[in-house]
């Protein structure tokens, strides 16, 4: 997972077909559809990545 569109894992139901209804609360908190500690951290490690990146603004 790179990216936060990327989907966690197989189980993620997050594709360019079904879409998850709670994106951003699935970036930030997920995953939504599934519970695993794994995917969970997956997440996280991408939100530090993104928290440490200077040239990463968020207005």
């Amino acid at each position: 997972m790179e990216r936060f569109i990327d989907p966690c894992c197989e189980r993620c139901t997050h594709t360019t077909k079904t879409p998850c209804k709670d994106f951003v609360e699935c970036c930030v908190e997920g995953p939504l559809c599934h519970e695993d500690e794994a995917c969970a951290a997956k997440r996280k490690a991408l939100i530090d990545k993104v928290a440490i990146n200077n040239k990463f603004v968020i207005c």
